[in-house]
């Protein structure tokens, strides 16, 4: 049985569309997957700066992109007259002489329809009569200056302060002066390593605190945003 929630299930194919809505939906199609690829490097990146030893080496995250799109269609193209703007007889009531000379017919609109195997076979449509479509969509990053570039706007002093004072559960100890600092062992005597790491794409600080000598200590690990200092937890016991 199809499941409902599968957006393929609910399709329905449809013989014509106006060709800049047929256009704009193949763009749509594309965006939607270079925003899938993004969001699993994302997610990747995420991982890496939250893992104990990878976050150690500065591993980066591979993002794929769709550096040109070419698309090459076979379509029956027909031209309509479009039925939305006014008509003549209303315009001639309401134009002058030199308006109306300009606008004696309604605007026409492409309209395309995809050589599909249901389309031919429906309309007795010969393929060999279709037009051909071709199509590159290419693009653009947006320009950067040097004073553009990602400049942090904590501190990792501030970082590290947000970080142990959030509910994450750090081992902390205390400093000569009463500050809070991390811990360097455990109380099971485990050497901690406490670790601080900018991730300037992203905005986020990565901050972590694990026992490389015991793998079974579960990881302490938050992210701060740099830019509203606000922490949220990612593991913590």
């Amino acid at each position: 049985m199809a499941d409902p929630a599968d957006s393929l299930t609910n399709t329905l194919e449809i013989f014509s569309t106006s060709i800049e809505e047929f256009i704009a939906s193949l763009g749509k199609g594309i965006s939607d997957a270079q925003r899938a690829l993004d969001q699993n490097s994302i997610q990747t990146q995420e991982a890496l700066d939250s893992d104990p030893v990878a976050s150690r080496f500065g591993l980066q995250a591979t993002w794929y992109q769709f550096p040109r799109v070419d698309l090459q269609l076979k379509l029956a193209v027909s031209v309509a007259e479009d039925q939305s703007g006014p008509s003549s007889q209303t315009l001639s009531a309401v134009a002058s002489p030199k308006a109306l000379a300009l606008t004696q017919f309604r605007p026409v609109r492409l309209i395309a329809q995809p050589v599909s195997a249901s389309y031919q076979t429906h309309f007795n449509y010969d393929a060999q009569a279709a037009s051909t479509l071709s199509l590159s969509i290419v693009p653009v990053p947006p320009q950067r200056g040097a004073a553009q570039e990602v400049q942090p706007r904590m501190t990792s002093a501030a970082v590290q302060a947000a970080a142990l004072s959030s509910p994450a559960k750090f081992v902390t100890a205390k400093d000569n002066q009463g500050n809070t600092i991390p811990a360097p062992t455990d109380s099971q005597g485990n050497a901690l390593l406490f670790v601080v790491n900018l991730n300037g794409a992203a905005g986020l600080w990565y901050v972590l605190q694990y026992a490389p000598s015991n793998p079974n200590v579960k990881p302490v690990v938050v992210a701060v945003d740099d830019s509203t200092g606000s922490v949220r937890v990612i593991s913590t016991p």
